[in-house]
């Protein structure tokens, strides 16, 4: 039988009817489907919430790592215009010459009780320790304190003395890295006189958290210095089991300036 061009036409126009219905009837379904079921849950909102980066009012970035990694080393200039507050365990530093005298701020009266309101005496000239390393032109500052509170660590009010001074020094804007530098395990054999370990490890937990919640580095030297044992080794210690000799105050100089949060 012979197809006529007109039979030819009525076919063609059959076919791409039946196309356009189909795609039509497959559009109409999909965008019911998306006006029934699709709709932003507060799960969505919250997952772009987590994915916004803030920018740090105090300048310092935002991508830092606790404890701080291990980094380039710097070179001993770095110490330049870096300060050191706390305890006189860090005096080493200065005494053995890796940073000069004047960048230090060490008394073992610094508590963290008191470290906002705490008045310093230094050259005839009184201050609170932020006013102090203002005048010292600080840009980064390392923090060691601790040792003589170790009483009061489930005290939930512990960190708030250091917590003001760290926002008294963000609106400052002057300090763009501020460093709190875990207790220092003690040796066995004056452990009892001077604190445990187990409390030093669990202050330094704590005071982790708080760093991470500060946005300021934490430097774990505690790890860096136990023994096998979880000790300060007896070797590394002077008598009084807090300061410590000179090659160890330079593998503490070299974890400082190998441990910089960028």
């Amino acid at each position: 039988m012979k197809i006529t061009q007109r039979e030819k036409k009525k076919a063609k126009f059959r076919i791409s009817f039946i196309f356009l219905f189909a795609f039509a009837s497959f559009a109409v379904c999909f965008a019911m489907y998306m006006k029934e079921d699709f709709e932003i849950t507060e799960e969505m909102l919250d997952e772009r919430s987590a994915a916004i980066v803030y920018i740090d009012p105090a300048g310092r970035k935002n991508n830092f790592v606790n404890p701080v990694p291990k980094s380039e080393k710097k070179s001993a200039d770095y110490y330049s215009d870096a300060v050191f507050i706390g305890s006189s365990a860090l005096a080493g530093l200065s005494d053995y010459g890796y940073t000069d005298p004047e960048n230090m701020l060490l008394s073992d009266s610094i508590r963290l009780d008191n470290f906002s309101n705490l008045i310093l005496s230094e050259n005839d000239e009184q201050s609170s320790i932020s006013e102090a390393a203002a005048r010292k032109k600080a840009s980064k500052i390392y923090i060691m304190v601790g040792l003589h509170d170790l009483e009061n660590v489930d005290n939930p009010e512990l960190f708030s003395s250091l917590e003001a001074f760290i926002n008294d020094i963000n609106k400052q804007g002057a300090v763009k890295k501020i460093y709190l530098i875990s207790l220092l395990p003690v040796p066995a054999d004056t452990e009892g006189m001077i604190a445990s370990n187990t409390d030093i490890d669990a202050y330094n937990s704590l005071l982790l958290k708080f760093a991470d919640k500060m946005r300021v580095g934490y430097l774990d030297v505690s790890t860096e210095f136990k023994g096998n044992d979880g000790k300060l080794p007896s070797s590394a210690a002077e008598l009084n089991g807090i300061r410590l000799k000179k090659e160890y105050y330079e593998k503490l100089s070299d974890y400082i300036l190998t441990h910089v949060s960028e």
